[in-house]
């Protein structure tokens, strides 16, 4: 065998064995964490050092009815706040939970009352601010129209991100707007945004995935960098597990996400070094 021909071998061994190495990373990282109720994990998740905050807008037989579950960083369930929020549009409808932040020992929320199907022109959206360590409301926002999904927090603003918008919206710190950015990437039939978070000026979003097995695999995480003016887009990276498409969290560089048809949250640390 020739010099080339023992190197282009080499070359393919390398690039086998380095692919088992991803394989195995993936499946020696990853870490799964079931709910101890039905529909738990349907909306979003919120991680600080010691604890897991999950968002539901579901009772365990799928009454609109919304949740806040909360685990320990193991995993291990430690208690729940039904009925967490109980607040109506001016119109009566019922406001369902989207994703949550833990940030500032308060837990913040997005609302929204796209799930009793208003007129496209009447959906509007708040954050609800909770204090962590008892989960008590002492705030909440109107942030305008739209169906607000995730929030994230870059640069001394909250960021907030929509499952019906190709579009990011800045606020300040007390909710009050500030600019809005467009996002380029294409909705599939499923939706748009669900999860957010900023990792240096990189923002990445995930995108809504199916509500059953048997459907379509998660569309996928966004990732876009922001140079000061505009959000460019750069790669869509796959979730990893069928159900990763709802809310997310990164935190201590490891990405949490909501599987909703799995009911369960995703762990994965050193997800993004690894993509």
């Amino acid at each position: 065998m020739s010099l080339k021909n023992k190197t282009i071998m080499m070359l393919c061994i390398f690039g086998v064995l380095n692919m088992g190495q991803v394989s195995a990373w993936r499946e020696t990282s990853m870490k799964i964490y079931k709910m101890n109720d039905y529909f738990r994990a349907w909306q979003g998740v919120g991680v600080d050092r010691e604890r897991m905050y999950v968002t539901s807008d579901r009772d365990a037989q799928f009454h609109l009815a919304n949740s806040i579950s909360v685990y320990d960083r193991k995993g291990r369930f430690l208690k729940i706040a039904l009925n967490a929020y109980t607040g109506t549009d001016a119109k009566g409808r019922f406001m369902s939970f989207g994703d949550c932040f833990a940030y500032n020992n308060n837990l913040y929320i997005t609302a929204y009352n796209f799930n009793v199907a208003p007129p496209k022109d009447q959906r509007e959206s708040r954050v609800i601010q909770f204090r962590l360590t008892d989960l008590h409301k002492i705030n909440e926002y109107q942030i305008g129209d739209g169906v607000a999904e995730s929030i994230a927090y870059y640069k001394n603003s909250f960021w907030v991100v929509y499952h019906d918008r190709n579009e990011v919206k800045q606020f300040d710190t007390r909710f009050h707007f500030l600019r809005s950015y467009f996002l380029e990437s294409e909705f599939g039939t499923e939706g748009g945004y669900q999860g957010v978070f900023f990792k240096g000026d990189d923002m990445y979003a995930n995108l809504h995935g199916s509500n059953k097995f048997n459907q379509e695999y998660a569309q996928g995480l966004d990732r876009y960098h922001f140079d000061g003016h505009t959000f460019e887009f750069i790669e869509r990276i796959k979730p990893p597990t069928y159900g990763s498409g709802q809310g997310i969290e990164f935190f201590d560089n490891t990405v949490y996400w909501a599987d909703r048809p799995g009911n369960q949250i995703v762990m994965t640390p050193g997800f993004l070094n690894a993509n």
